[in-house]
């Protein structure tokens, strides 16, 4: 029997953390809930999966800047031949567009109730491919609801395209962040939250500045979270549904110690997660993502952190 790996990726908003080089990060806590944005201007690139999934959730926050200066911003989020969403800037709005085969199959132009200038926008998305019985195209905007189709004949699996979800945005006028993608269901509502460390336990040597340098195989970094100031801000009982750890940067400086293990530490047991080979540039970031289920009370005591190793 065919066993399959949900897949879960999670990024606050890093360009560093797409499958394609040449995005830009952008800090700026006026520009997404995160602190950081992006923006990436190939199409047809963005994050390479290892399959093609029939079924794609995915939800993502995108700036979007006054538009009548925003001639050339112009935002891409879609899998295979362009099924997806497309938001493009018109005089004084922006144009949502929803796309199914390269085609546009609906447009909301009058989106003034939907979309927010200069601000931070929420969009929410259910692909799946199927005929005209079981195909999905379900879109959300601000929690408005703006295209809901389940018989839609959508096939994207013979498209050399259809392992890549297009990020894409073309200027600076529009910034993605926020981002979750899983071939499981995403609630709305989710969120990528940053998580406050509480403290840092490591045998790698510590520079003082939030950098460490692991100099033997088997050193550790592994730091605790601050679970009550996230009870304070989201209450006990919210759901966490995944765990991302981040490096960045994370580089190596010779060819001897070039990996890092994801690890989680509970009351005394270590779990090792995907190991990652690290790249010699040092703006080279690593990250492992995964789907958990959990509330944000059950953290407590859990550290999460990397294992550097061969």
């Amino acid at each position: 029997e065919e066993v399959r790996m949900a897949f879960k990726y999670i990024n606050p908003g890093y360009a560093e953390l797409l499958s394609v080089s040449g995005g830009t990060t952008v800090t700026g806590e006026q520009y997404s809930k995160t602190g950081v944005s992006f923006w990436q201007t190939q199409m047809n690139r963005g994050l390479s999966l290892s399959e093609i999934p029939t079924e794609l959730y995915g939800r993502f926050d995108v700036f979007l800047k006054n538009p009548t200066n925003a001639e050339d911003a112009l935002v891409w989020v879609c899998i295979g031949y362009y099924n997806g969403i497309k938001i493009s800037p018109n005089r004084a709005v922006w144009d949502i567009e929803i796309r199914k085969d390269g085609s546009n199959i609906y447009s909301l132009t009058d989106t003034a109730e939907v979309i927010r200038t200069d601000a931070v926008n929420t969009l929410w998305f259910h692909i799946k491919q199927g005929n005209h019985a079981d195909g999905i195209m379900h879109v959300m905007v601000n929690g408005h609801e703006i295209y809901h189709a389940q018989n839609e004949e959508l096939w994207y699996a013979g498209d050399s395209e259809a392992k890549t979800v297009t990020l894409r945005s073309k200027s600076s006028d529009a910034l993605l962040s926020n981002l979750i993608f899983s071939d499981e269901a995403i609630n709305p509502k989710e969120q990528v939250v940053m998580l406050p460390v509480k403290e840092t336990q490591t045998n790698m040597t510590d520079y003082g500045d939030g950098s460490y340098e692991a100099t033997a195989a088997n050193q550790e970094l592994l730091q605790t979270v601050d679970v009550s100031s996230l009870i304070t801000q989201y209450g006990a009982d919210s759901r966490v549904t995944g765990i991302s750890l981040l490096g960045n940067p994370a580089h190596r400086t010779a060819e001897g110690l070039c990996a890092l293990t994801a690890l989680e530490k509970s009351g005394g047991t270590v779990t090792e997660y995907g190991r990652h080979i690290v790249e010699q540039n040092p703006t080279s970031v690593v990250a492992d993502a995964r789907s958990v289920s959990m509330s944000i009370a059950e953290l407590t005591g859990r550290q999460f952190g990397w294992r550097a190793g061969t």
